[in-house]
């Protein structure tokens, strides 16, 4: 399954002109929604999952939808439109098999009375258009069609006991847990390789069924996942080990990493697990680099996937994932130039802030370019972010400072102690080229 058009009408501030009629390419690669604080990118994100599960599985991930309807507006509806895989996702009960994209999709009405504030917004499937949702992707037990849905607190452990029986549930609530509750957990994954790891045992062999699959997920952990001098190399039942290279035999269970070591991998893991789950077993596929990637198809929302990650991290992790699950349709929200810059042509898309009128877009080709082939500071100083400037407000402060004294030097109109002042602030302020120009820039502006 693959999402090849995304329409928000009245959900939230997603209105008037500011409503979502995206295109997607509907295929596996790198989306990633960018804007700034409050443009709305979390709200796209679980409007899109909670389309695909369907009302049933939306009202049990979200209790209450108070808010969800732009105030004023008499209904509030999302729209997303979806691929199959004829051979792995399948329609139940009677009914031709579509042989074009379906539709999918919730609309949410407001109390009729406005004077009843304790009412809320009554859910309710899109008519008549939705046709085959309740047979393909909404059916009570679906066949195939994957999608997950991780939030920005991936915990490997802890959660309320609640959310935690969200994430057991084999199925489109567990699968999207994460994404509406903060303190779910991503325990399942260790606790699934935990269970593998003891069928092995009473397999008793190396050709076993579940040392095969122990071994798969293993290897795809341990292929460059963590930086260089760590491997996931085994588990036991205490949970995953990581092995420090250049060390002799020092190995410490990988809960005693740091969050971005343990975030990553149990979002990895949990991707894995939930693909096992939904297929029944594990299409796997060799890397470019002589790696192992998971080749099953669907849809991975994350939102803020470059959360608790280091600037290194957030450099790979898009081409990572990629690379290891190479038919998954990632969509993501980020605030990281770093993670655009993985976006695929046409998958970069740029949601406007709250006081801008105007619709989400995927940004034109000239400024793909800027992002994808630039620096990071080409990015961040692009129009998809908005920072005026990379300094820090002292640095700007001091910059400010030299170009007016650059112009009474060049004048030659300042004193000795102006001169040892420019000289002195010149060394401290080491700028780049193009930092440079903007100076220069700025002090023939003032000159005019």
């Amino acid at each position: 399954m693959y999402v090849t058009r995304v329409q928000l009408r009245n959900v939230k501030g997603f209105s008037g002109k500011r409503a979502v009629d995206l295109r997607l390419e509907g295929k596996s690669g790198w989306t990633v929604l960018a804007g700034r604080n409050s443009s709305g990118k979390s709200t796209v994100l679980q409007a899109i999952a909670l389309a695909l599960c369907g009302p049933g599985v939306a009202r049990s991930l979200v209790t209450d939808f108070t808010g969800w309807v732009t105030t004023g507006a008499k209904k509030g509806e999302v729209e997303v439109h979806v691929t199959h895989e004829p051979s792995l996702d399948g329609f139940v009960g009677p009914g031709n098999t579509p042989q074009r994209e379906i539709s999918l999709g919730l609309r949410w009405t407001p109390p009729s009375n406005e004077q009843d504030h304790g009412a809320r917004p009554v859910l309710d499937t899109l008519t008549p258009r939705i046709k085959n949702g309740p047979r393909g992707p909404w059916a009570e037990n679906p066949v195939g069609w994957f999608y997950a849905g991780y939030g920005p607190f991936r915990r490997l452990t802890g959660g309320s006991s609640e959310a935690q029986r969200l994430m057991m549930n084999q199925g489109p609530r567990g699968r999207l847990a994460t994404l509406f509750h903060e303190d779910a957990s991503l325990a399942e994954g260790v606790a699934w390789l935990i269970d593998l790891r003891l069928r092995a045992f009473e397999e008793g062999t190396r050709e076993g069924v579940a040392e095969g699959l122990l071994d798969i997920v293993l290897d795809l952990l341990g292929d460059g996942l963590l930086p260089d001098q760590y491997q996931i190399q085994r588990v036991t039942a205490d949970g995953l080990w990581v092995a420090e290279t250049g060390t002799e035999g020092r190995r410490f269970p990988l809960k005693e990493m740091s969050d971005g070591y343990r975030t990553v991998a149990a979002l990895v893991l949990d991707i894995v697990r939930q693909l096992h789950h939904t297929y029944g077993s594990l299409s796997f596929m060799g890397t470019g680099n002589g790696g192992l990637a998971i080749a099953s198809p669907g849809v991975v929302l994350i939102d803020e996937v470059d959360a608790h990650l280091h600037v290194t991290w957030q450099r790979k992790i898009g081409d990572w994932l990629q690379e290891h699950f190479p038919n998954i349709q990632f969509i993501v929200t980020s605030h990281s130039p770093y993670i655009c810059q993985a976006a695929d042509p046409r998958s970069l898309i740029r949601l406007p802030g709250v006081d801008e009128q105007q619709p989400a877009a995927i940004v034109d080709d000239d400024l793909y370019r800027r992002v994808v082939y630039g620096s990071g500071d080409d990015a961040v100083l692009s129009e998809l972010f908005g920072l005026e400037t990379p300094y820090s407000s002292r640095a700007e402060q001091q910059r400010r400072r030299l170009v007016a004294l650059e112009s009474k030097v060049y004048a030659e109109t300042a004193s000795e102690d102006e001169i040892t002042e420019y000289h002195n602030l010149a060394d401290l302020l080491t700028s780049s080229l193009s930092s440079r120009v903007a100076e220069v820039s700025a002090r023939l502006e003032q000159d005019r």
